[in-house]
């Protein structure tokens, strides 16, 4: 289908795309059973721990109550990890099944997206091309507010070119919830409003559709579905406008530099999506397809497929220099399957053929790759000692929930102290404790303080956290040291110390005051 498709497809044209649709659909889930076949194993092949700053963690504890908002991002992966570990086991197995997951659901909108604009094998090859980038692979793996962009932006996108091209109202509803999917899961999502906005009144064939009830219906649906989180947000004295504005202080210089560098990284991002077009491009025509593709962004064009790709790094580049935002690269993890579908349609443009045998071939040879380095990866940091591998969180989890089971008896109700510490002894623990937050209350407004006294918790503090046992010390005066050492896979790495402060349960702390 191209921009100007006819919004009423004559019946010839239905039957005939019905009729390569069961191949398409059959290749495209073949694909994404694979994908999530691949990294679930990655993840948990390569992984000691979940990812070091805590960010998988906080999901998780920030799952633990359905809210309309959290303290720094809006609410959608703190949803789906909460929903999802309702119904899977907590551990590595669980959490690197929802993170292929959540990028084979961005890889089956990209699919739908490509289709609209590509043949169904310049499709296919698209989505394996994407399949290959980092927000689809290693990056993508740390499931938290970027990562989850992965899956819905691609929708969002897909669903905006739907309702373009036909016109119709179920499109429209459906793309204003699959926008108001993408700005619950980060903010920066407005990136992409604007970009689809600005895509609709560029391209010739789709400006009259403003004309029409049709983008208002998906602005409206988007609104309403937005509504209840826009209510929360708006009587938050410390919440997410105000942790974005907190992290908006760089200067015009850095902020230039961190423009830079963030262009420069969505280019770099889709390399062996760019490798495996190489491979899948007849010979003769391999050299022009390759330099059209990594040409593609620098080559302008009033076409919808450039414009979906490019605008969204342009309106992040500007929106960095304007409000000195510390934009990071990883922002852009769903950005690479746009510039992959670009790439692709200017390859085709070239009157390239491919072979889809050969770019399966290719595929499933770095899929082998990339399983037998997992483990050895691991192995390698193991060897050396890296805290990634070494840091034994699962075990620290252990040993606090026994402690607390050897002197009450009972299950683990309430955890806090340094964070990304306290959220993984949440995660990993037996009785999964829930969360409070030590540092700010508005981090954690469901929490009762009251109920956390009355039921007892403990307080983990990395041994160099000092702020973190200053204020423990308020909370609590049974304070101890206990080591905990990690043993895997063979290797019995040195142990790690932590400060615990416990907190007992009301009613045995007025037991031994009386005693």
């Amino acid at each position: 289908m191209s921009d100007t498709a006819a919004p009423f497809p004559s019946p010839s044209a239905i039957s005939g795309h019905r009729a390569i649709a069961i191949d398409w659909r059959l290749a495209l889930l073949a694909l994404l059973a694979g994908h999530v076949l691949v990294w679930t194993w990655v993840g948990v092949a390569g992984r000691s721990n979940l990812d070091g700053p805590g960010d998988m963690a906080e999901a998780y504890v920030w799952g633990q109550s359905f809210e309309w908002g959290y303290y720094k991002h809006p609410p959608l992966s703190a949803w789906i990890a909460g929903a999802w570990f309702s119904v899977v086991p907590e551990g590595h197995f669980g959490y690197a099944l929802l993170a292929a997951v959540n990028g084979a659901v961005g890889l089956a909108g990209l699919g739908r997206l490509a289709r609209r604009l590509l043949p169904a094998d310049w499709a296919l090859l698209c989505v394996a091309a994407a399949a290959l980038t980092p927000g689809l692979t290693t990056l993508g793996m740390r499931f938290n507010a970027n990562a989850v962009l992965v899956s819905t932006w691609p929708w969002a996108a897909a669903c905006f070119v739907a309702m373009m091209q036909d016109g119709r109202r179920r499109d429209a509803v459906l793309c204003g919830l699959a926008c108001a999917l993408a700005m619950l899961g980060k903010y920066y999502s407005a990136v992409l409003l604007a970009s689809l906005l600005v895509c609709g009144l560029m391209v010739p064939a789709w400006r009259s559709r403003f004309a029409s009830i049709v983008p208002w219906l998906a602005v409206a649906t988007m609104l309403l579905c937005l509504l209840p989180h826009a209510s929360w947000l708006l009587v938050q004295h410390d919440g997410p406008i105000q942790y974005a504005r907190a992290a908006a202080s760089e200067s015009p210089s850095a902020a230039a530099l961190r423009a830079l560098h963030f262009g420069l990284a969505q280019w770099l991002f889709p390399t062996l999506a760019f490798g495996l077009l190489a491979l899948a491009v007849d010979r003769e025509r391999r050299a022009a397809a390759v330099l059209a593709a990594l040409t593609s962004l620098a080559r302008p064009r009033r076409e919808a497929v450039w414009l979906l790709a490019v605008l969204p790094i342009i309106a992040t580049m500007i929106a960095t220099l304007l409000t000195g935002a510390r934009t990071a690269s990883v922002w852009g993890l769903p950005i690479a399957g746009g510039v992959s579908l670009l790439a692709l349609s200017r390859a085709r443009g070239t009157g390239a053929r491919i072979d889809l045998r050969r770019a399966a071939r290719g595929l499933c040879a770095v899929w082998v790759l990339v399983v037998l380095l997992a483990p050895l990866l691991w192995l390698y940091s193991a060897r050396l000692g890296a805290r990634a591998a070494s840091e034994p969180r699962e075990e620290l989890a252990g040993a606090v929930d026994a402690l607390w089971r050897a002197e009450f008896g009972g299950a683990l109700p309430w955890v806090t102290g340094t964070r990304a510490l306290a959220a993984s002894v949440a995660f990993y623990a037996d009785s999964h404790p829930r969360y409070w937050s030590l540092w700010n209350a508005g981090e954690t407004p469901w929490v009762e303080t009251g109920r956390v006294f009355a039921d007892g918790g403990v307080v983990i503090c990395a041994v160099e956290d000092s702020a973190c046992a200053d204020m423990a010390a308020g909370w609590s005066q049974r304070r101890q040291q206990i080591e905990v050492a990690k043993h895997q896979r063979g290797f019995e790495f040195p142990a790690s110390r932590y400060l615990l402060f416990v907190l007992p349960p009301r009613a045995t702390s007025v037991l031994a005051d009386g005693d």
